[in-house]
């Protein structure tokens, strides 16, 4: 008998955008939200290089389910106004838990 959760796929994370202003992060979050895309969110600081040459702003990547890819594609194309505030990324995510 196979019950609902073995047709789920686990560990396909993948990074799919960044972005350095928290207006931009928020606008994207309520948009995601209102979609019903899941996603979580990794801080990232800036490397020593950065910080030397003026870019000491920590960047947000939004780590999605690759299920849901093209959702959030369509999701970033109806916010055509922050597009340009945002990274493409579309990577697959390396979120390891350990220490």
């Amino acid at each position: 008998m196979e019950n609902e959760y073995s047709k789920v796929k686990v560990n396909n994370e993948m990074d799919f955008c960044s972005v350095t202003d928290t207006n931009v992060k928020t606008t994207l979050e309520k948009a995601f939200m209102k979609a019903r895309v899941s996603y979580f969110l990794r801080w990232e600081k800036p490397g020593m290089f950065s910080k030397m040459f003026g870019g000491s702003k920590p960047s947000i990547v939004f780590c999605i389910n690759s299920a849901q890819l093209d959702v959030a594609e369509e999701v970033l194309k109806n916010l055509g106004d922050i597009e340009a505030e945002v990274k493409m990324l579309r990577t697959k995510s390396n979120n390891r838990i350990g220490f």
